[in-house]
């Protein structure tokens, strides 16, 4: 059986738990963050300021695979949503043919 986790799930169901409060205003103010960022590694390059541009490129290492991360499950669920669409039609199409 799999391991639980201190709340009682899985660590798979813990991981779809938490995936399912990111909304799509969460992502667009990540990807704000991420051009504040790259702003600052221009500006800190301008200034010569080499330790902070370091720094900030750390920032922008760890923020950007979360907004890939966060599109693909965005993009996963609205071809899984079609995909329900889809099929749904088909079958009261079969149903409504058999009539």
């Amino acid at each position: 059986m799999a391991d639980r986790l201190n709340n009682g799930m899985t660590p798979s169901e813990n991981a779809r738990i938490a995936a399912q409060v990111v909304s799509e205003e969460d992502l667009e103010e990540l990807e704000a963050v991420h051009r504040e960022l790259l702003g600052k590694v221009d500006k800190a390059r301008e200034d010569g300021r080499i330790f902070m541009m370091g720094q900030y490129v750390r920032l922008i290492g760890l923020v950007s695979p979360e907004i890939d991360r966060i599109q693909r499950r965005f993009k996963r669920e609205t071809l899984a949503a079609v995909r329900r669409e889809h099929k749904g039609l088909k079958k009261e199409a079969k149903e409504a043919a058999t009539a």
